[in-house]
């Protein structure tokens, strides 16, 4: 069975958002590379592309395949959805903070994944009330 789209339909993420969104998969790659510690040239290498493609993607320049973005994946150990995974809705801000932000919370699911579930539902509580708290983070 084929489905025919109206003009535009394929276009239903906001205009903002669409302008951003490579803006954003690029801070996440240059994130996630930075916490590998890798450089563009030696990421390009694993992925299987050029440093200068990395360079371009990084910068929101770059329009990558669906398998250039696994091969990136890849050539992080991450999968494909990781890169897709914002830390924030804004593609301002620190690399460092997101990188990170990234880092902290790879930590914090492994430790959690060794742990009984009910220590699982315990540190989501203490999360929770510390980080609603009034002077706690927001």
């Amino acid at each position: 069975m084929y489905v025919t789209r109206a003009a535009g339909d394929d276009a239903r993420m906001p205009r903002g958002r669409r302008a951003n969104v490579r803006v954003l998969f690029g801070r996440r790659l240059r994130a996630l590379r930075k916490l590998r510690m890798f450089t563009q040239e030696k990421l390009g290498e694993r992925a299987g592309v050029s440093g200068k493609l990395v360079g371009q993607i990084e910068r929101g320049d770059g329009n990558p395949t669906l398998d250039v973005i696994a091969g990136l994946a890849a050539g992080l150990d991450v999968e494909p959805g990781d890169l897709l995974q914002f830390e924030e809705e804004r593609p301002q801000g620190s690399v460092a903070a997101a990188a990170g932000a990234f880092a902290a919370a790879e930590q914090v699911s492994r430790y959690l994944a060794r742990r009984p579930a009910s220590e699982v539902e315990r540190a989501l509580r203490i999360l929770e009330a510390a980080l609603d708290a009034p002077g706690g983070v927001k």
